[in-house]
């Protein structure tokens, strides 16, 4: 039974487990690279520091975003005309582009959905549970063929290709179950079929009325380390009744834009936190060693 459970899922869905296994392989390396591309922020710099910097370089930005790599990118608007760039944060400056890789972008959208949107995401969730299917029937096959779970590591007997197949298989497996497992979540996400979404704090129907307080006047923005923060998006120009909107990775936050007091916050469920620790297990992103064993397992 589990002999013919482990080989009927491999074989019809060969072509799919080999384009999830291979594109996501490929997509592993990006963390890592994007991690030792980056500049890494000095100890002790807060959100206050860093959002000074660049708002002195760009007097127009409307938004800095922090990756899980560490990298930041700002946005802004010149006289009208957007603009965007990777931050050095000594700085304030940019120093690269901020448009996504297109071999990356490509390689995703493969990953994901095969090009195919809604229908494709449910064609690799499908091969997700193939290849989940195939790792846990696979496992039981060695565990027996070994003499017990004790002994799955004890020297293997039998002709070459069953040798390496099992020898591959004993070290590959862990990583294709954490891999196909974190997958499975994340398409239950992607079509709502978790309680796992974000949920702002309301947004404040009283503010100052006043503008123009300094960066560097703002408390929660003082003693909020940039290695906490994920998202700072500043007030449209002109426009009074609007506020600061700080995302951190404990929850989301509005500032006022007159005063630097904290409006309101929300902090992240326990649903969300673990969301996105499983998008971090499957991704790489924020752990790009252990994307990078992952795309070596697959």
């Amino acid at each position: 039974m589990i002999r013919t459970l482990h080989r009927w899922p491999g074989l019809l869905a060969l072509i799919l487990v080999m384009t999830l296994a291979l594109s996501g392989a490929a997509l592993s390396v990006f963390p890592a690279a994007e991690r030792l591309s980056t500049p890494q922020v000095e100890a002790g710099l807060t959100v206050a520091d860093l959002a000074g910097r660049i708002l002195a370089a760009y007097p127009g930005v409307e938004q800095i975003r922090r990756a899980p790599s560490g990298r930041i990118t700002a946005f802004w608007f010149d006289d009208g005309t957007p603009g965007a760039a990777v931050i050095d944060p000594a700085t304030g400056k940019g120093i690269a582009s901020a448009d996504p890789d297109p071999v990356k972008r490509w390689l995703t959208n493969l990953h994901r959905s095969l090009f195919l949107g809604d229908a494709g995401r449910i064609t690799m969730a499908i091969g997700a549970v193939a290849m989940l299917i195939l790792s846990v029937s696979g496992a039981m096959l060695v565990a027996r063929r070994m003499g017990g779970w004790r002994r799955w590591f004890a020297p293997l007997r039998g002709p070459a290709s069953s040798r390496i197949h099992t020898g591959i298989a004993r070290v590959a497996v862990a990583g294709l179950v954490l891999s196909s497992a974190t997958a499975l979540w994340m398409a239950a996400s992607t079509f709502d079929l978790l309680p796992d979404g974000a949920a702002p704090p309301t947004f404040p129907t009283e503010v100052s009325g006043s503008t123009g307080v300094s960066l560097a006047a703002m408390e929660p923005l003082s003693v909020i380390a940039v290695t906490e923060l994920r998202e700072l998006s500043f007030p449209y120009p002109g426009d009074a009744t609007d506020a600061f909107t700080l995302k951190t990775d404990r929850g989301t936050g509005y500032l006022d834009q007159g005063t630097g007091e904290l409006l309101a916050w929300a902090e992240l469920t326990m649903w969300e936190q673990i969301s996105e620790t499983i998008y971090m297990l499957h991704t790489g992103q924020g752990a790009a060693s252990l994307g990078l064993v992952l795309g070596v397992l697959a």
